[in-house]
């Protein structure tokens, strides 16, 4: 069984350095302070996928995107901008993701 490569130290390490948290990391995905963004580690190597919570001002989003993907990439690690995320409270203490694209 193969365990895919996820870069979690070095992405924890570049987005303290932004002056974000991490509050949580299941599987592949990475909660951020506030969840104003999260981001899903790709199938391979060191791709990331970027999504905004819907409830996120779109300045906000922008101003995260526009420091978080350079300084990614002097780090060697590629982020991309796939779209928005909900997140919706369940029964007992779990949530349900509904991603959207672009």
């Amino acid at each position: 069984m193969d365990i895919p490569y996820r870069p979690l130290g070095p992405v924890m390490q570049l987005l303290e350095e932004l002056g974000h948290e991490v509050t949580y990391a299941y599987d592949d995905l990475v909660f951020i302070n506030d969840n104003d963004f999260l981001l899903q580690f790709g199938k391979t190597g060191p791709s990331v996928s970027l999504y905004f919570n819907r409830e996120c001002p779109r300045k906000t989003a922008e101003n995260i995107e526009q420091s978080i993907i350079p300084a990614a990439d002097r780090k060697g690690i590629a982020i991309t901008r796939k779209g928005a995320y909900r997140l919706m409270e369940q029964e007992g203490e779990s949530v349900q993701i509904e991603f959207f694209d672009h």
